[in-house]
């Protein structure tokens, strides 16, 4: 089995993500718009433009990702603008192991089940994204977002450069990821 580097880049690209405040500890989850009586407005959910970050599997393939987001904070404010307030910002080295079953939470996915858990213990992944070209969005609490479709084929490079399973690739310690240090940006109201 060969070893497979990723690369979280620093470098954003020109397209832009789109993500939904988010918070599994308040409800509902998602921030959503509401009446001025306060009673929340079906299927209307707050929505902010952030910017992507390219991901790059070193020697192949370079995909979008999200890798900053936004906390559902439940007070029902929404202002135009605001600091994103969850992601990897610090410059690190990852040898994460692979969850084959893990599926977002806050969206329906179109690719194939399965996350990189990029630390032990710590819910911070790399993981299906949103597709924007679809009107598909959702909230994310820091992981990196392989968006628009990308994540299928990002999983595949993985495989077929490590000439194995995600599975195998994880628990052979044979994925190695890259995070670059990044600020987090400011999110504007979509």
């Amino acid at each position: 089995m060969n070893e497979v580097k990723v690369v979280v880049t620093s470098r954003i690209v020109q397209d832009k993500g789109y993500v939904i405040p988010y918070d599994h500890r308040v409800s509902p989850h998602l921030q959503c718009y509401r009446r001025p009586n306060g009673t929340l407005i079906p299927d209307s959910y707050v929505t902010y433009e952030v910017p992507l970050y390219e991901v790059r599997i070193v020697g192949g393939g370079r995909y979008k990702a999200i890798r900053f987001g936004l906390r559902n904070l439940g007070d029902n404010r929404i202002p135009d603008s605001r600091p994103c307030d969850t992601g990897l910002a610090q410059a690190r080295e990852c040898t994460p192991v692979f969850l084959p079953y893990y599926r977002p939470h806050s969206f329906f996915g179109e690719g194939p089940a399965g996350a990189w858990q990029l630390m032990p213990g710590r819910h911070v992944l790399i993981h299906e994204g949103g597709n924007s070209k679809k009107d598909i969005v959702g909230g994310t609490l820091g992981c990196i977002e392989i968006v628009d479709g990308g994540w299928r084929q990002f999983q595949h490079e993985i495989e077929s450069r490590a000439d194995s399973s995600c599975s195998a690739v994880g628990a052979g310690k044979k994925l190695a990821v890259s995070i670059e240090y990044a600020p987090h940006p400011m999110a504007q109201l979509y």
